[in-house]
């Protein structure tokens, strides 16, 4: 992105996002903010600046090792209260970093449209499981939580 640039705000946090556990929700906040760092590179992903490459490798890299910590993160917790629908959500998790994985692949082999069609999966999957699956993950946590504090 250039100096004098403004940067775009892609996703836009609202808190209709929020799913009421603090901690995941200050990690969503700041997958979006990596994922609008990543729509703030594709401009210029097909760049000749190798600068910007390896800015925009940087942002992807930042990317994937977030989504794999803050998976990680959500996964201790479904453990921790033996959440219901565990093997669900970490299969979606597990197929989201498959899809990742594939889309990084496609775009170092060449494909540019792979990193826009990343891009938008990013969003896309982003919100939908914040707005679903999180939402009812956060509902069972806070049960068990209740449950555990009337004993």
């Amino acid at each position: 992105m250039a100096d004098n640039q403004k940067k775009i705000e892609w996703i836009k946090w609202d808190d209709k996002y929020k799913i009421g556990y603090k901690r995941i929700d200050d990690q969503h906040k700041e997958l979006v903010n990596i994922i609008n760092d990543l729509y703030d590179c594709i401009d210029y992903s097909d760049s000749e600046d190798d600068k910007l490459k390896e800015s925009f490798k940087n942002v992807l890299k930042k990317t994937v090792d977030y989504v794999a910590y803050h998976f990680t993160y959500e996964e201790k917790i479904m453990h921790a209260i033996q959440y219901r629908k565990l093997l669900e959500h970490s299969s979606s998790h597990r197929e989201f970093t498959q899809t990742i994985y594939n889309y990084v692949l496609s775009y170092e082999n060449g494909s540019l449209d792979a990193i826009h069609n990343l891009v938008k999966y990013l969003k896309e999957w982003l919100l939908n499981h914040v707005l679903v699956a999180d939402k009812e993950f956060v509902m069972e946590v806070i049960e068990v939580l209740k449950t555990l504090s009337e004993q």
